[in-house]
């Protein structure tokens, strides 16, 4: 049995604010839990507590049935991955990989065998007597996953292990790990910074801001149903587009006023948002996906449907093109932090990026008429960032 159990886990330093504020979390047996979230969030404060690393300040975290906030690290089975490698430079990849099993005096055949074991699963037979400067940063990741392997442990901690690597050697890791964790069935926490790792690898994620923890669930779930203002806008890549708009009821249709747009919704978005019935006269956000845009005349929508915009960038990206737009409208914000993290330099407005087909040609500083699938649409209270269901 090894799940992991936080249980009103806080940690603060002195003299400073939580870093991480009672978390609530259950990590099951044999699951690929992703931590995410910006920098100083308190990831790495969670997953360090959980190694040992780091002291407990309030609540209970358990492995297995064990409670183990004052358990020394190498008591509590656990193997780190860290983003540094942390390899000896003087071992072979050899040596690295079986040095828990040499200070744990395991038999040498059996270690023997455990290594080689290790070492295929991870496609690192050919490279057991290089000494790591021979390798690759990929292969150097390897090798630390083998050394993790090794010990077969009740939980895997990875701590960023792909940020040292290049774009598409990423890509390829994040598969590699993915497929191990699988075969290994081991529960696997992962931490990250990069939403598009955590989307891609966890059976669920928890998304963390100023060390609360905003929502659990399965990455599909966190894009299509976001808890608050603050998971809309930091899962998703580009972000959601967030807009502040005065919204009026008339005999059920519903209007949102935006800028120099008014844009009638779509009775899907009614459906999935009655709130918005008793929003007449009052402000919401609402929240659009870069794909939930198409370029007029490509999708059957009313006029009522469409905005103009005049395009800041074009980005071409083969398939798609990126279009960026300003709303004159201030950005959105949550408890005075604004969403968008470049929204500084774009005080005069409301940055939006629209996805559109890739065989249209859009330049900057073309007018473009871009139809909106409000049907697919989000919509959040201003005051508390709460979906408006």
């Amino acid at each position: 049995m090894s799940a992991v159990s936080f249980s009103g886990v806080s940690k603060r330093y002195k003299d400073g604010p939580k870093a991480v504020d009672s978390l609530d979390l259950t990590i099951n047996d044999g699951e690929f839990m992703v931590f995410v979230g910006p920098s100083g969030c308190g990831k790495s404060t969670a997953l360090r507590m959980l190694a040992g690393l780091e002291e407990i300040t309030e609540g209970e975290l358990r492995i297995g049935d064990q409670v183990v906030n004052d358990l020394p690290p190498g008591d509590r089975d656990i193997a780190m991955v860290f983003q540094n490698y942390a390899l000896y430079p003087h071992m072979t990849v050899r040596e690295n990989i079986g040095f828990a099993l040499e200070v744990a005096k395991v038999d040498k055949k059996q270690a023997k065998k455990m290594i080689e074991d290790a070492a295929e699963l991870l496609g690192l037979t050919e490279y057991l007597e290089r000494l790591p400067k021979a390798l690759s940063g990929g292969q150097r990741q390897r090798v630390a996953m083998g050394r993790a392997i090794v010990r077969s442990p009740q939980v895997f901690l990875m701590d960023e292990p792909l940020s040292n690597l290049d774009a598409k050697l990423r890509v390829q890791m994040r598969s590699d790990i993915i497929q191990l964790q699988a075969r290994l069935g081991t529960t696997m926490v992962y931490v990250t910074h990069d939403q598009v790792e955590a989307m891609t690898m966890g059976h669920r994620v928890a998304v963390l801001r100023a060390g609360v923890l905003q929502q659990v669930a399965p990455p599909q779930k966190l894009y299509l149903e976001p808890a608050n203002l603050f998971v809309a806008a930091f899962i998703g890549s580009p972000s959601m587009n967030l807009v502040a708009s005065d919204l009026t009821v008339d005999n059920g249709v519903v209007t949102l006023a935006f800028a120099e747009h008014r844009v009638r919704l779509a009775a899907g978005a009614v459906e999935r948002y009655p709130g918005l019935l008793e929003r007449n006269g009052s402000e919401v956000i609402f929240g659009m996906r870069p794909e939930h845009f198409a370029l007029a005349g490509d999708i059957d929508v009313d006029d009522d449907q469409i905005i103009e915009v005049q395009v800041d960038l074009a980005e071409a990206m083969g398939a798609e093109v990126h279009v960026h737009a300003t709303l004159d409208v201030p950005p959105v914000s949550i408890d005075g932090e604004m969403i968008d993290p470049d929204a500084d330099s774009q005080a005069d407005g409301t940055r939006v990026i629209a996805r559109i087909d890739g065989i249209h040609v859009v330049a900057m500083g073309q007018r473009i008429r871009l139809a909106l699938k409000t049907h697919l649409a989000h919509f959040f209270d201003p005051t508390d960032g709460r979906p408006l269901r």
